[in-house]
């Protein structure tokens, strides 16, 4: 037991519409209420880059696209305490994808899979969220089948479409795509996506698209309508999907393709086509029970709890260093560099030219 309660700071990105800034803000929401630490908040850009000194701990929700202008080579230097990351673009058993291994002193991997040999990388469960206050599913007299997530490469709701035209006679196919900040700012491939479906469905299938940004409450109130949220991704990238936290915090029934970006997912759930969307809206609501329980935020601080143990805190203290505001370091260009923009009007141009030649996207 300690003498004293740490203090920490999470240091996260501006709010956007953005899947990176959320996850931040699901991590923190998880470690409050500790008693082994007090946790405070703060968002930063390259405008506003100045945080507090004197805590025990800084935790960092960085990414390389929202943080790009941050020096980490330098973060060890520039601030006292220990300090730490979240890292949610992690490839199976590789969380170093797109950061550096010698930035922080703790690299903190949402990926309850992850199995690494470096003692400053910890596995964490999803930082899913419990709602004590949703509504009841109301069933409808025709199932509904649900689906969102950011206009990005691989959601694979042309594949979603397909088995719901396999399987049912009449159904409802709900798809919210929101517009990102981030990702596809003009909007184009959103509305594109949702033409694609809307052509893609026989008669009999109403497919019902919409582009709102809802808040995490209304999206999980959202998922819970439906009668099975069906994720089925094809894409090739780093990173687990977030997607499906809302959609299991919502207790509804749940089926994934067989892709990596599930592969936290599958130890419960059989993916599709291994089971049908039928079988899975009656075999999966007990396994999302199972899950909510593993990945609850009480386990979820719990686990940050001993990540601290590792570390060694001073005894005290030192009020003048709580008061000093501490600028953060920026790299001498802070923006992208021209490789990663190059690499983003790739992957834009790719995703356009397959759906307009009915390659990937639709097959």
């Amino acid at each position: 037991m300690r003498a004293r309660k740490l203090s920490g700071l999470f240091v996260n990105c501006v709010e956007a519409q953005d899947s990176i800034f959320e996850s931040g803000k699901m991590v923190f929401q998880c470690l409050l209420n500790s008693d082994e630490y007090s946790l405070d908040y703060i968002e930063i850009d390259e405008e506003n880059h100045s945080v507090s000194g004197g805590y025990d701990f800084y935790l960092f929700n960085y990414h390389m696209v929202t943080m790009s202008w941050l020096d980490t080579k330098r973060i060890k230097t520039s601030l006292p305490g220990v300090k730490m990351t979240i890292v949610l673009e992690v490839a199976p058993n590789d969380p170093f994808v797109y950061c550096s291994p010698d930035d922080f002193d703790a690299y903190l991997a949402l990926d309850p899979t992850l199995s690494s040999s470096r003692k400053n990388v910890y596995s964490f469960p999803r930082p899913l969220e419990v709602v004590d206050n949703l509504s009841p599913h109301v069933p409808k007299d025709v199932p509904v089948i649900g689906s969102f997530g950011f206009a990005t490469e691989g959601k694979g709701f042309d594949h979603l479409i397909d088995a719901v035209n396999k399987e049912f006679d009449k159904a409802v196919v709900r798809i919210n795509i929101p517009y990102a900040s981030y990702a596809d700012a003009s909007r184009n491939f959103a509305a594109q996506l949702a033409e694609m479906c809307k052509n893609r469905a026989k008669n009999g299938i109403e497919v019902v698209v919409t582009h709102d940004f809802m808040s995490k409450f209304d999206l999980i109130e959202w998922c819970r309508q439906n009668t099975i949220n069906c994720f089925l991704y094809d894409r090739n990238m780093p990173g687990l999907a977030a997607t499906t936290d809302q959609a299991i915090a919502s207790g509804r029934p749940l089926i994934i393709s067989k892709n990596d970006t599930f592969r936290h997912v599958e130890k419960f759930i059989k993916p599709y086509p291994q089971q049908t969307l039928k079988e899975a809206i009656e075999n999966t609501p007990k396994k999302i029970e199972e899950i909510q329980r593993e990945w609850s935020p009480k386990k979820f601080r719990e686990k940050f709890e001993k990540t601290l143990n590792d570390f060694q805190f001073e005894e005290k203290l030192n009020a003048s260093d709580a008061a000093e505001a501490i600028t953060l370091p920026m790299k001498k260009d802070s923006q992208p560099d021209f490789i990663q923009n190059a690499k983003e009007k790739i992957a834009i141009r790719t995703r356009l030219r397959n759906f307009m030649s009915g390659n990937g996207l639709t097959r």
